[in-house]
């Protein structure tokens, strides 16, 4: 993660227009952070299959998934690719030159998934809060809470890190989704089996 931090601000200090181009939109960092973050998702996707298979899931394991998975689709703006514009705008939702099926789809979608994730997170939310006591007491969940930490605080601060002086307009922002990113992937990898025991048996 350091190292990650000092070549962008090697760069930064050498050569400013291609720390720019490094940390625009749609840029070599942004397409990095989502390279990383669905490796974490094959990651622990693996376990949840493996779960799956033995009839239990993680709760835990599934709500990260979800998280990524929305985050992947945030990064890479697909929502824009097929409409021209973010269907969470209301824009999207009232224009006429876009056909109503397609209106409605958005609408399912932006409100039905989060809607299913959180009553799926509240059925379980014991079990959530059993899971995360425990990832917290071993390094991999401290690192994957860091680094949900890091993109909470980076997403309430965006537009402050935009502008300071002297910093590409995207720079902070990329760099710190950068670093959380790699910190997800790393919890990812080191993330145990749910059942270490059967593991060691096969």
């Amino acid at each position: 993660m350091l190292g990650a931090v000092a070549v962008l601000s090697l760069i930064l200090v050498v050569n400013p227009p291609l720390a720019h181009w490094l940390t625009i939109e749609d840029g070599v960092v942004e397409w990095l952070q989502v390279s990383l973050d669905a490796a974490a998702v094959a990651l622990i996707g693996r376990h949840l299959v493996r779960d799956n298979a033995e009839g239990e899931r993680s709760p835990l394991d599934v709500l990260t998934v979800a998280a990524l998975i929305g985050l992947i689709i945030g990064e890479l703006d697909v929502d824009r690719w097929l409409f021209g514009t973010k269907v969470i705008s209301t824009a999207f939702f009232f224009k006429a030159k876009y056909a109503l099926p397609w209106r409605l789809l958005a609408a399912l979608v932006v409100v039905g998934v989060p809607a299913a994730v959180g009553i799926y997170a509240l059925r379980h939310v014991r079990t959530l809060w059993r899971e995360g006591w425990s990832a917290l007491g071993q390094p991999w969940g401290r690192v994957l809470a860091a680094s949900a930490v890091i993109l909470v605080l980076t997403e309430l601060f965006e537009r402050p890190l935009g502008r300071v002086p002297g910093v590409p307009h995207f720079f902070l922002e990329e760099t710190l989704e950068l670093v959380a990113s790699i910190g997800i992937v790393v919890a990812a990898a080191a993330h145990p089996p749910s059942r270490p025991e059967r593991s060691a048996t096969l």
